[in-house]
């Protein structure tokens, strides 16, 4: 039948005077199979991170991405609704995501995952007690300590607690209860880091060298968590942290007596018409080298708007009080500014699922101007760069 069918597709070609492409059959040229090939590495250069949090029960990934012009260079993933950290040199990131039987239910188990940056390879994998917080991401779920060393990894079950994995040894070393209080911020040397709790105070946990046992100490009340709550995003100035809350003010901590305490509270949108409140999810970052603070704005604020698209992202000056900026960003949620003296502020847009790249002019009061974007792929709240 076969023999049959081929004469008679021949026959057609000839009768019909088809040539090219629907004859070739009748041509026995040699069949050169392709070869796919990988590069081992990706083009060096500084990246930005972002971290696509996948809640249905999917993989969650990390897009590199190039920091001139936002192409991107590769990814690494894990499982579901993960939450990662980066470390300081760029090299290495650190992603914690849950596993489970059924995707999205069923036995499962929270893992974290090393991997290499310049060739998206995983380096390493340490299973976590099965407690992790599964919740938006936030820079502060998922810190380093000053040294790197230790990695500690918020959990809810809903009891709060930290998981301190000791990244040399490869091995959870302790949990450490924090009943009441959330998010993670490390000293600036040592092995502390403090957590904000449900009654506007901060506790401060101190840990041995070898990470296996703890002191706390509970600061005085630092906000009001009715009349203003703070966000979880965080950032360093001088060494002091800075928070601030859903209506605009800038809380200006210390943590250096391994106690937090209050140095300053600024409201940025005071006597600006439009009651403008921030807005977002990553809503702090500093630029060390001018004392910068970015922040992303929206107007008419009222309770429950905290997370909605900014409309505005806010050029402060610390040093001076003083608002110098309002450059219009429409439908950023995250922002994240390098620490250079002229310095590149990078934005992503959950309506959009778009990241972008604005530079900033210090010479024009620090106004923003957008000059590259790229599509993030998924559900993104935080970001972050390397050098």
């Amino acid at each position: 039948m076969a023999t049959r069918l081929s004469a008679l597709l021949g026959a057609a070609c000839l009768v019909g005077g088809i040539a090219g492409p629907a004859c070739a059959f009748g041509q026995e040229a040699q069949f050169v199979p392709e070869t796919p090939t990988a590069k081992e590495a990706m083009d060096p250069g500084p990246n930005v991170f972002v971290n696509m949090q996948n809640w249905g029960g999917g993989p969650s990934a990390v897009y590199i991405y190039s920091a001139d012009d936002l192409k991107l260079k590769g990814s690494v993933s894990g499982g579901a609704q993960s939450h990662f950290t980066a470390s300081r040199d760029g090299k290495t990131l650190y992603l914690v995501s849950g596993f489970y039987s059924r995707l999205a239910s069923g036995s499962g188990e929270h893992v974290l995952q090393v991997f290499d940056v310049a060739t998206n390879r995983l380096q390493k994998e340490i299973v976590l007690p099965f407690k992790v917080t599964q919740y938006t991401d936030d820079r502060a779920l998922l810190q380093l300590s000053a040294d790197e060393r230790f990695l500690y990894v918020q959990n809810a079950t809903p009891a709060t607690s930290v998981t301190v994995v000791d990244l040399d040894r490869g091995e959870v070393v302790q949990e450490v209860p924090s009943p009441g209080c959330y998010g993670i911020y490390p000293a600036v040397e040592g092995y502390a880091y403090s957590t904000i709790c449900n009654d506007g105070a901060f506790t401060t946990f101190t840990l041995t060298a070898d990470g296996t046992a703890f002191e706390s100490q509970k600061s005085e009340k630092i906000f009001d968590v009715d009349a203003d709550p703070i966000y979880l995003a965080s950032e360093r100035a001088d060494g002091d942290l800075l928070f601030i809350s859903y209506h605009a003010n800038v809380y200006r901590l210390s943590d250096s007596d391994g106690v937090v305490r209050t140095l300053s509270v600024t409201p940025i949108a005071k006597g600006i018409d439009g009651n403008w409140g921030t807005s977002g999810y990553s809503v702090v970052t500093y630029n060390d080298a001018n004392g910068i603070l970015f922040v992303p704005m929206a107007p008419d604020h009222h309770d429950g708007s905290h997370y909605h698209d900014a409309k505005e992202v806010w050029a402060y000056d610390l040093k001076n009080n003083e608002l110098l900026y309002r450059s219009n960003v429409d439908g950023l949620n995250a922002v994240y500014v390098t620490d250079d003296a002229v310095p590149v502020l990078y934005g992503l847009s959950i309506g959009e699922r778009k990241v972008y790249r604005y530079d900033v002019d210090p010479a024009a009061r620090f106004a923003a101007r957008k000059v590259a974007e790229h599509a993030d792929f998924g559900f993104a709240t935080t970001l972050t760069s390397s050098p």
